[in-house]
């Protein structure tokens, strides 16, 4: 047991400090003799813990991450005193926000962005279905307490939210904006998508749900 915890501490120094580099210096500017450095565990045992070099621990750093930020948005959601629908933005607009801090130092040439973004979208699969699990469960409370019609196909709805991410993740999107900006567009995208809930009846929902 010990042990263990050693190893997994040695894990999260590795993360911390390549978290510090990437942020700092950028991701493709930062070497494994950076990462050995300033988390002063030496080269050949950070290769240890991660074979795949500085990519496989930018994943792990990402995993850590997602897995942190799905709690906030439940422990979110358990917390507002707000209507159900009212919660779903705020989640979605936390998520959002606390993407553009965490990432708006990082630098990526158009290649490596291609690469690393495909092998999130990937590995982290999970974490996408747990949110839209997450999501498609604060559209079936608001359902039940009468803030939009029943009978819609909330897990479909959830997986539509997801498509007007991308727009909003820096610096997966390309766009350079103010964290204000970006807060005052995201949630006027994301309450003129949900707006429509509230009005049409679920059966004409459904319907257009349905249309291919």
């Amino acid at each position: 047991m010990a042990r263990r915890k050693v190893i997994s501490d040695r894990k999260e120094r590795i993360i911390e400090a390549a978290d510090r580099l990437f942020n700092h210096y950028g991701w493709e500017k930062t070497t494994m003799g950076d990462i050995s450095q300033e988390a002063g565990i030496p080269r050949a045992t950070v290769y240890l813990e991660f074979p795949g070099g500085k990519e496989d621990i930018l994943m792990a750093s990402i995993e850590r991450y997602l897995k942190q930020l799905l709690h906030n948005m439940k422990e979110l959601a358990r917390q507002s005193r707000v209507g159900r629908m009212e919660t779903l933005k705020q989640v979605i607009l936390y998520n959002i926000l606390a993407n553009h801090d965490r990432t708006e130092g990082f630098q990526y040439s158009p290649p490596s962005l291609e690469k690393y973004t495909k092998r999130v979208r990937i590995e982290m699969e999970s974490f996408f279905q747990a949110r839209r699990e997450f999501f498609s469960e604060l559209l079936h409370q608001a359902a039940l307490g009468g803030e939009i019609p029943p009978h819609y196909e909330y897990e479909r709805i959830a997986r539509i939210l997801e498509y007007g991410f991308p727009s909003f993740m820096p610096p997966l999107s390309g766009r350079i904006l103010s964290r204000e900006i970006l807060e005052q567009d995201a949630l006027a995208f994301f309450n003129l998508l949900l707006s429509g809930l509230s009005k049409a009846p679920g059966s004409m929902a459904t319907k257009a749900l349905s249309i291919n």
